[in-house]
Parts: structure tokens; sequence; C-alpha cells
């Protein structure tokens, strides 16, 4: 029981790191984009898919991440600053993509504390 809440633990940790992997590249294609006309920012939805999905897997003890999947969705609202509609605020990226390494940092430490505690039981057996 206590393996399986690990590796299950694992699943999730390692879905959301994905998910960052992917905001990553978003918002760094935002930021690269903070100069072109017209261009509209782009964010990643993850987090309530994925809720939903620990959500079922409490009630059925069942997870099927199969379905979660990180989406990418463009943005038309948001302040433009510019006349030409570009709506990237580059001070907001840079924030977006600070909160978002830190979120990976530490999912990754805890990713790393878990195989170091799966490693530790199985070597005192």
């Amino acid at each position: 029981m206590l393996f399986n809440s690990m590796f299950t633990q694992n699943r999730i940790l390692g879905a959301g790191m994905q998910a960052a992997q992917i905001r990553n590249e978003v918002i760094n294609n935002n930021i690269a984009n903070a100069e072109v006309e017209g261009f509209k920012r782009s964010v990643v939805e993850f987090e309530p898919f994925l809720a939903r999905a620990v959500d079922n897997y409490r009630r059925t003890g069942s997870l099927d991440l199969s379905r979660v999947q990180p989406r990418i969705r463009r943005t038309e609202d948001g302040f433009s600053y510019r006349v030409d509609g570009n709506n990237v605020d580059p001070q907001r990226e840079m924030t977006l993509l600070y909160q978002n390494s830190l979120r990976y940092d530490t999912m990754m430490n805890s990713l790393m504390s878990n195989y170091r505690r799966i490693n530790l039981a199985l070597s005192a057996r």
C-alpha cells in the first residue's frame, strides 16, 4: 500500500513536471514575441484537469492520467499596453517564468525524496 501511494505520487509529480516544461516553453515564446505586432500571449491550462483526476482517484482508487494533458490556449483578453494589439507584458512573463521554475524545482525535489524513501525501504529488507 505504501509503495502504491508513493508510485501514484510520482506519476502525479511527473505529469506536473511535464506540464511545467511545456509552460516554460510557452512563456519563453511569449517573451520572444513581446515586440511582434499583434501577437497574443498563450497560457497553459493543466492544474484543473489534474485536480479532477486526483479527485476521481480519491473516490475510485484508480488514477487515469491518460486524458490529463496540458492545453495551450491563446489569450485574446488582457490589457494591451501597445497600440498594435500585442498583449505580452514582459515583466509579468518573467515573473510567471520564475514561479514556474520554483514549481518545477519543488516537484523535482518531492520526486527525488520519494525515490530515496523507496530505496531506503527496499535496502532495509
